[in-house]
């Protein structure tokens, strides 16, 4: 059965979606951020959609989880996984 506007049953486009993609790598923040600083855990993050790359800095301290691009960002959520998961 056709559906209006090109959607399945589901409402999901069917065209293919965007293949996405992270690497994470963790990062000495004393030496990225100096010895003040009161960041505990610092990630850099390589999200990729398709043919696109954005770059993340992930940082942990006292007031919790956030990126660059803030707290609602996804690259927060990917590394908050990967430290689930993994001890330092």
């Amino acid at each position: 059965m056709n559906h209006p506007k090109g959607r399945n049953r589901k409402g999901k486009s069917r065209t293919a979606e965007a293949s996405r993609t992270v690497r994470i790598k963790p990062m000495d923040p004393e030496r990225m951020c100096g010895s003040g600083t009161s960041v505990t855990r610092l990630f850099k993050v390589e999200e990729r959609l398709d043919d696109t790359r954005i770059h993340h800095l992930v940082f942990y301290d006292r007031h919790g989880w956030y990126c660059e691009h803030g707290r609602q960002c996804g690259a927060v959520k990917d590394v908050q996984k990967f430290t689930k998961h993994r001890t330092y």
